[in-house]
């Protein structure tokens, strides 16, 4: 027989698996990484040093914004002296309006009781403002006088005017600089009329009184001009403010205040009509602004200097031996200054600038025509 036959291999068998070892038990010693104990002592170090830096800002954020609701004043040294012979300088710049007599209510309050402050210093340099917040500030420096016992200075630095004498008035003494520009005894109402801007790009404005109000509730409109009865009520609302202003004037300055009266002429209406009138003022109790040489004339100040020469004479007044000068400023809270716009100048559409365009404004400020 020539078949042949297959000899070669069968098929090949699996490879064994080798057995699993058997499972450690759970006593068995497990070797751990080397510094193991050093990382997590580094770690617990860390969280803590971390909870304790969020604690001690939120303890940060809450003392600062306390200083909002509480206020107060914080004093700077500028000349050493005796603790209990003190002169507070306070320093009152730009316009006077309701956030210049809060800060300065602060000062008084931190001040008047103080038996360590002999003398008040108080620095001004403003054009003036509305006039209920220079009432109350004129206020508040009489209350320093009388019932604090407090000898004041004025000292006035490159302008005072109106509103800014208005304040300065009660004062023991006033002293202006080489350049200072004061006077302005006189009051003024400003509005804008918008009428023919209204006009122009189509719009006109919805105005409804009250029936008993119609003749009056909007004397003082930026939407029409005041009649001629409106307008002699609005100039003897100015005269009456106007009187109170020459008798806080005479009141501070007393012998001291010299009036000189000026006759002139002026021209009242035009072509035909026209007709001269002569007038009398009462100079400086007449609106006009003088340089410290004719102030000093018309006894509106009392000497030339600077504000150093105003803190020598404040300190004599109260007969100080050895005075301490301090500068005090209103503290600004935390969230004040957080929320303060420091964004680009320019005129915004908000609710303060719409309220200024429509409500008017019966100033103690000295204003160019």
């Amino acid at each position: 027989m020539n078949g042949s036959s297959n000899s070669g291999p069968g098929p090949m068998a699996p490879p064994a698996i080798p057995p699993l070892p058997p499972p450690m038990p759970p006593w068995a010693y497990c070797p751990r990484p080397r510094g193991g104990f050093f990382r997590r002592l580094v770690g617990v170090f860390g969280m803590l040093l971390f909870i304790a830096s969020i604690l001690l800002n939120i303890y940060l954020i809450l003392a600062l914004a306390m200083t909002t609701e509480i206020g107060g004043t914080s004093q700077t040294v500028l000349r050493g002296g005796n603790d209990n012979e003190v002169v507070a300088v306070y320093r009152l710049s730009g316009i006077i309006d309701d956030k210049a007599a809060e800060n300065f209510r602060q000062f008084t309050r931190d001040t008047l009781h103080n038996p360590n402050v002999k003398a008040v210093v108080l620095r001004v340099d403003s054009p003036g403002g509305i006039v209920s917040s220079s009432d109350e500030i004129h206020a508040m420096i009489r209350d320093l006088q009388t019932k604090g016992g407090k000898k004041v200075v004025v000292s006035m630095g490159g302008m005072a005017a109106s509103g800014g004498y208005y304040i300065s008035a009660p004062a023991d003494e006033i002293f202006a600089e080489e350049t200072t520009v004061t006077g302005s005894i006189g009051v003024i109402a400003e509005w804008l009329i918008v009428k023919g801007t209204l006009d122009k790009i189509g719009m006109e404005a919805m105005v409804i009184k009250s029936t008993d109000a119609e003749n009056w509730k909007d004397a003082i409109s930026p939407f029409h001009k005041p009649d001629d009865r409106q307008r002699t009520a609005i100039l003897a609302l100015l005269d009456t403010i106007q009187k109170r202003f020459v008798q806080v004037v005479r009141e501070g300055r007393g012998e001291r205040l010299k009036t000189n009266k000026i006759t002139y002429t002026v021209t009242i209406g035009s072509g035909e009509e026209a007709r001269e009138v002569q007038r009398t003022d009462v100079q400086p109790l007449n609106g006009e602004i003088f340089m410290p040489a004719q102030a000093l004339k018309l006894g509106l100040i009392d000497a030339i200097g600077y504000e150093d020469t105003a803190i020598d004479r404040a300190a004599e007044l109260a007969g100080l031996v050895k005075p301490k000068v301090e500068v005090y400023k209103v503290r600004r809270g935390f969230w004040a200054t957080l929320m303060e716009d420091r964004g680009p100048a320019g005129v915004k559409l908000d609710a303060q600038l719409l309220d200024n365009l429509q409500s008017p404004r019966i100033l103690l400020m000295w204003k160019a025509n």
